[in-house]
């Protein structure tokens, strides 16, 4: 928060002390909690990596809500729900006009975007295989993907190679938004939101307001890159490139939006009865990506486009990007081996008797990692459910109530209209939002993280 505070002194926007307060807040339980923890004799238990995740999260997006309430910007529910849906980059917001908000507490979105993106990789790469949950189940058993255990011995050096894959996609964002003709603020803001799949604006009009083919195309390479696991960047960046574009996960993610891009193309042209198809390929590929990777970026009005276009769009927010990537949804490689699974039980009701191990390419998928995506995808649907119910009890119609809950649990932040709208969420009630926040922790921690904390078992563990 000290950036944005400078930043904010040199702008002249008046909101220095919005930030430098909340900073300096946050440095006395941040003193505390290190000095505590500093001493080599503290062990750390599976149960207390658990805990640390889900308060860690809860903690940033507390003191990340404090610049809009102390300018006055905010009350502290919707404060506390943008802070949220930017740490956990969903990009849901209450602001309806962007553009009003000072240039500071425009950057600050961004950056938090940007913080929890780079925390989440780092969380999922090379913390999480060490207690093995999440998606990092996936790589644990080192089956599903050819990603190891660990790209290096130590949790740091891990850590920091990851780091650079980040900031290197992120300057590389900012430059080629430049060159496009963006301007630096924008720049800036854009490469940071593209990065972490995050997709707070700058405007309310998003990226269609720029009007620009070379924008677009950048930020549909920056969305798709970000949609992959940078464990795979830091494999190729270690010589590993062969093994990385041999990636089942990666050649299904390429696969879907390639496949996806064409058939809302398709429809587009033919039920929406666009004179170009060209026009047709470049808004396709652009909500494509963008709803794929739950970044929700948007260059026109997607939500009126014709059924089939829509639900495709929907069908692609739950897919979401791969495992270890910034992007939210289920991860591709849940639904290839969902998928698969499905194919494998129609062929044992043919042949009872038939032996068929579940295969990823030449590997064989453990049970017990069968078991773990079956159990997942069981969680969601039922989380999905609660969650329609809770918001239903607000009041809300069954469509809006589904989509608000489809939106944050899947980290798109939008989904049909009205849902999506910063009008739509500003207008909940104070709890509908407390919800919402709840399920967009729960689909950037990928559930079981969080729910595991609810659960008798793990007090007692």
């Amino acid at each position: 928060m000290l950036l944005p505070s400078a930043f904010s002194l040199v702008a002249g926007d008046g909101n220095t002390l919005a930030f430098a307060i909340p900073a300096l807040a946050a440095i006395g339980p941040g003193a505390v909690l290190f000095l505590l923890t500093r001493s080599p004799d503290v062990r750390t238990f599976r149960q207390d990596v658990f805990l640390i995740v889900v308060l860690g999260w809860l903690g940033i997006a507390t003191f990340g809500a404090l610049p809009f309430v102390v300018s006055g910007v905010l009350g502290p529910v919707d404060a506390f729900f943008e802070s949220m849906a930017g740490f956990t980059t969903t990009g849901a917001s209450t602001v309806e006009a962007p553009e009003d908000l000072a240039p500071s507490l425009l950057l600050w979105r961004s950056m938090m975007q940007w913080t929890g993106g780079i925390g989440i990789v780092v969380l999922f790469v090379a913390v999480a295989p060490l207690v093995g949950f999440g998606a990092t189940q996936l790589y644990t058993a080192e089956v599903a993907t050819p990603v190891p255990e660990r790209l290096t011995p130590r949790i740091r050096d891990t850590a920091k190679l990851l780091a650079y894959v980040y900031v290197g996609l992120t300057l590389g964002g900012m430059v080629a938004l430049l060159l496009a003709g963006m301007g630096p603020f924008d720049a800036v803001n854009y490469a940071l939101a593209t990065v972490s799949t995050g997709g707070f604006s700058t405007h309310a009009g998003s990226v269609g307001l720029f009007r620009s083919w070379a924008v677009e195309l950048f930020l549909v390479v920056g969305m798709v890159l970000s949609g992959i696991s940078f464990a795979l960047y830091v494999q190729a960046v270690q010589g590993n490139l062969g093994r990385v574009l041999r990636n089942r996960e990666l050649l299904a993610y390429l696969g879907m939006l390639a496949g996806g891009t064409l058939l809302v193309a398709a429809s587009l042209y033919v039920f929406d009865y666009r004179d170009s198809l060209v026009l047709s390929l470049r808004e396709a590929l652009f909500q494509t990506a963008s709803l794929l990777t739950g970044t929700g970026f948007s260059t026109t009005d997607w939500q009126a486009w014709d059924p089939l276009s829509r639900t495709l769009l929907l069908l692609f927010m739950a897919i979401g990007g791969m495992a270890g990537s910034t992007a939210g949804g289920l991860k591709v490689i849940r639904v290839v081996l969902l998928s698969r699974n499905g194919m494998q039980e129609a062929f044992r009701m043919v042949h009872p008797q038939a032996i068929t191990p579940l295969r990823l390419g030449d590997r064989v998928v453990p049970e017990q990692l069968r078991t773990s995506f079956l159990g997942f995808f069981f969680v969601y649907v039922t989380s999905l459910g609660a969650g329609t119910l809770l918001m239903a009890l607000h009041g809300l119609p069954t469509g809006p109530a589904f989509g608000s809950v489809y939106a944050c649990l899947n980290i798109t932040g939008t989904a049909l209209s009205p849902v999506g709208d910063a009008a739509f969420y500003a207008g909940l009630p104070a709890t509908a939002k407390l919800i919402l926040t709840g399920f967009m922790l729960l689909g950037r921690l990928e559930l079981f993280t969080v729910l595991v904390l609810l659960t008798p078992a793990f007090w007692r563990g």
